[in-house]
């Protein structure tokens, strides 16, 4: 059986154009922060504002495509990111360019809340194929954003940033009438079988499963982002790299989590619990995380070190990606379980980037800053150790448990 077909590849580039939204900021700030004159906490809340939305909306995203189907919201998605990047073409100030991003990030979370749904549900029938097209969802991050940040300097340099985001509009626009095409939202193969209202019950929501990876997930999501948004800048004021070579060092260190989402089945595979990958990589974050903000170092060793942590740190993703599957009975619960794992995502993200900033700027400097990173590495390694009590629990218990996926979480602990 073939692992793609039209419509499931159409879902993995519409993920990695949703995520080139989030990676086409961080090489055009500095430009952004010239022409609009925005300080450097106005700019962490332009470089987040595609988070708000998706920080706000992932549980209702989740319930509503329950109903309304996988491929509805895709395409839906895709419209409000098109029509968020044309309006963030044309903004006039800092302000204006925040709610473009507002759009982008109601689009945004449609967009990676329905992706992985319709995967699901597309290889609901073979769990070997389920299993690869969620490594591959897993990538859409890295690959969206490392593209993206690899093209973006030479449209900066000749179109500025409003010409990036005029770009961004076309490839989405493009991307709009392939599924068009397809025919994709029409028919009865638009998503699962609606669910009555009554369903989404509390125990549906209060499964600890879902939540315990989000925390773990939206820990490691304000870490990733802080590096990836503030290391161009950070690079040049700091490092002593020019403009480009900081985006293409950030292009790299974004590039290369590609291969830590890839090498998640490696480990699962030799008997590496699935708590242990959320514990030992938040640990692993908060470590070199800190590092690569510590002035008195030589720039080489944490140019190296945002490298490996960025890197390394796509197990994560895929770790928790991949488990939803594990915890949800019906495409209904994967649509929630996964609108609950974006959701703690982006308040991870959406928190993270502008704090660190203001702790920066309150404090004096990023050695300040800094200590954020292993505050929050802390707080993922609380929530995988809950998560393995959660993992270990008998299957007998969790079936007395209205709603549970009796013996499933045993499963995922291994």
């Amino acid at each position: 059986m073939k692992t793609l077909d039209s419509r499931t590849a159409l879902a993995l580039v519409a993920g990695c154009l949703a995520s080139a939204q989030v990676g086409k900021v961080p090489p055009a700030l500095g430009a952004i922060r010239d022409q609009l004159g925005v300080g450097l906490i106005h700019a962490g809340w332009i470089a987040t504002a595609i988070n708000a939305a998706a920080a706000m909306l992932g549980v209702l995203v989740g319930l509503a495509l329950g109903r309304l189907g996988a491929q509805r919201g895709l395409l839906a998605g895709l419209l409000l990111l098109g029509l968020g990047s044309a309006l963030g073409a044309a903004a006039a100030d800092g302000l204006m360019l925040i709610a473009a991003r507002a759009f982008e990030g109601a689009g945004f979370v449609l967009v990676v809340v329905a992706a992985p749904s319709l995967l699901a549900t597309a290889a609901a029938d073979d769990p070997r194929r389920r299993r690869r097209l969620l490594t591959l969802w897993s990538c859409y991050m890295p690959t969206g954003m490392g593209v993206m940040m690899a093209v973006a300097p030479y449209i900066l340099q000749h179109h500025g940033w409003r010409g990036l985001w005029t770009a961004n509009a076309l490839a989405i626009g493009t991307c709009v009438l392939v599924a068009l095409f397809l025919k994709l939202g029409a028919g009865p193969g638009s998503g699962p079988r609606p669910v009555p209202v009554t369903m989404f019950s509390r125990a549906r929501l209060a499964q600890p499963a879902p939540w315990l990876m989000g925390v773990c997930f939206g820990c490691y999501a304000a870490i990733w982002f802080m590096i990836a948004t503030w290391l161009p800048s950070f690079a040049v004021e700091h490092m002593g790299y020019t403009p480009e070579r900081a985006t293409w060092l950030t292009a790299l260190a974004v590039g290369g989590n590609i291969l830590g989402n890839l090498t998640t089945d490696f480990w699962l595979a030799r008997g590496v619990p699935r708590w242990a990958l959320l514990a030992g990589v938040s640990i692993m974050m908060g470590a070199f995380g800190w590092f690569v903000f510590s002035a008195g170092y030589d720039p080489v060793l944490r140019s190296v070190a945002a490298v490996f942590v960025c890197s390394a740190g796509g197990v994560l993703p895929a770790a928790t990606m991949g488990g939803i599957p594990l915890v949800a009975r019906t495409p209904a619960d994967i649509a929630i379980a996964n609108g609950i794992l974006m959701q703690c995502s982006n308040v991870g993200t959406f928190i993270g980037v502008p704090a660190i900033a203001a702790l920066a700027t309150a404090l004096g400097g990023w050695d300040g800053g800094r200590w954020l990173i292993p505050v929050l590495a802390g707080i993922g390694v609380l929530a995988a150790w809950t998560f393995r009590r959660v993992a270990l629990q008998p299957a007998s218990d969790l079936a007395k448990a209205p709603g549970s996926s009796a013996g499933i979480l045993v499963e995922q602990a291994n």
